[in-house]
């Protein structure tokens, strides 16, 4: 008589436990807050549209998800990722962070519509650069965690007895890389929020952009080095993963706020020779027109001419106009040269 075989079963973790109660209790309060929406508008408009319970409910929505983000993504929980960093189940994966990036919408919408605070445009009114900056914070802030939990996973003493030197090294780097990024990123933003100026006057604009300037180039060396160091065949990023999408996002980032940098540095570079070039222009049409003028005063006492005051001539009209239009456009010319370029007004 042949025996059946029962594959044996492992009990689920606490951890596992708690990820299918955040997403469990996501579905259900969305759920209900759809069908009273559907079933009875008016009474879902007069207790939950723009009321504090409404706003409570998306608060609560937005922590359930980012925790269930957090576990089910996590390589030691065994969910989504598995122990390599790579992502095991897609479904699970992609619709955790496709909840979260909900949430977090309906609380944007919110506060745009009932409170009249609209991140979006706040951001867009500070420049590309600026907006490029604080979603760095959170690129940064994903990198650092998800090379926590890849070096938790394979390099704990407590748990491996065979540690893997190149990965941990590489998972170690990748969290202080994430590190370095994320208080970099918040440093600059808090600088733009705090002292820059809108007119150029001072130096605290310029002394922001070099800081911009020089953060940007050492941050694109670093992850130039951390995209190759992290996703190589023995790195903790190799495999599909949050480390991967997210060290490859920040690294596009810091581009592109590199370029937005050196871009300013070249205008503020030719507007300052543009203002070389014209100031000596202005000078030579001064000094002609103070030479014609006193040729013009020399040769009316030849002819025994006279100029009066209280009734001048047509003549001595005609030149002291031109002599205000030399100086406005000097005057002018000075203001251009004197602009300022790029977001912070350099």
């Amino acid at each position: 008589m042949q025996r059946r075989y029962t594959a044996p079963t492992i009990p689920p973790t606490s951890t596992q436990k708690w990820a299918v109660a955040c997403i469990t209790i996501t579905f259900l309060l969305t759920f209900l807050i759809l069908s009273v929406q559907i079933a009875s508008p008016s009474k879902a408009s007069k207790y939950l549209h723009g009321t504090k319970l409404e706003m409570g409910l998306i608060l609560l929505l937005c922590g359930l998800t980012c925790s269930s983000v957090g576990t089910a993504t996590n390589p030691a929980s065994g969910m989504a990722v598995n122990a390599s960093g790579g992502v095991s189940f897609g479904n699970l994966y992609y619709s955790t962070w496709a909840s979260f990036i909900s949430a977090g919408g309906a609380l944007l919408s919110f506060l745009r519509t009932e409170r009249g605070f609209d991140v979006t445009s706040e951001l867009k009114s500070r420049g590309n650069r600026f907006r490029t900056w604080a979603i760095l914070i959170i690129v940064t802030v994903i990198v650092m965690g998800s090379s926590a939990s890849c070096y938790d996973a394979k390099c704990d003493e407590l748990y491996n007895d065979i540690r893997p030197v190149k990965y941990c090294r590489r998972a170690a780097f990748g969290v202080s890389a994430g590190c370095i990024g994320c208080v970099a990123s918040l440093a600059v933003v808090v600088m733009r929020l705090t002292c820059a100026t809108m007119t150029p006057e001072g130096r605290a604009n310029r002394t922001i952009f070099i800081i911009e300037g020089v953060l940007s180039v050492v941050l694109f060396c670093m992850f130039g080095f951390a995209v190759a160091y992290l996703t190589s065949e023995k790195g903790p990023g190799a495999p599909l993963g949050n480390l991967y999408y997210s060290s490859w996002v920040a690294f596009a980032l810091i581009f592109f706020v590199a370029t937005s940098c050196f871009e300013e540095f070249q205008a503020a570079k030719n507007m300052i020779l543009l203002g070389r070039q014209q100031q000596p222009e202005k000078h030579g049409d001064n000094e002609r027109e103070a030479l014609n003028s006193e040729a013009n005063s020399i040769a009316i006492s030849d002819h025994g001419g006279s100029y009066n005051i209280d009734n001048p001539s047509v003549g001595d009209l005609k030149r002291r106009d031109e002599s205000q239009a030399g100086q406005s456009s000097a005057s002018s010319g000075f203001s251009r040269i004197t602009g300022s370029v790029g977001e912070i007004q350099i």
